[in-house]
């Protein structure tokens, strides 16, 4: 059996008048992450490790900040259509483990939700 790990990261600033989305889960805060989508700092990460280990470039490649189709979309969407790329490419998911870095929110009861969310999205068990 043959595997691929794959490596991504993802940054936003955080700013006013914006909702925080973090692993397909809307997070009460004062702030929210910057960007072109609902910029969700690790379904973005989870969208490049799975691209980059199939060696189909990077969220960055198939979902640019360019394309005004993509304003404001649900990251969560990209997931599903990143999770398309790789199994047409023969590829799926097997784990994913993420390292989250930040101070504020406090994020622990949150966890379960955003397990939920990304297992259901790409058909995996927590």
């Amino acid at each position: 059996m043959s595997f691929r790990i794959g490596s991504g990261v993802d940054f936003h600033q955080l700013v006013t008048g914006r909702e925080f989305w973090l692993g397909g889960v809307k997070i009460a805060h004062t702030k929210g992450a910057l960007g072109h989508s609902d910029a969700d700092v690790l379904l973005h990460a989870i969208c490049d490790a799975m691209l980059g280990a199939a060696c189909l470039g990077d969220i960055g490649v198939h979902f640019p900040d360019t394309d005004a189709d993509l304003k404001n979309i649900d990251s969560k969407i990209l997931l599903k259509q990143s999770l398309a790329l790789i199994q047409k490419a023969g590829y799926g998911i097997v784990n994913i483990d993420s390292t989250l870095c930040l101070e504020a929110p406090k994020i622990k009861d949150y966890v379960p939700q955003m397990q939920e969310a990304i297992a259901g999205i790409l058909g995996i068990t927590i």
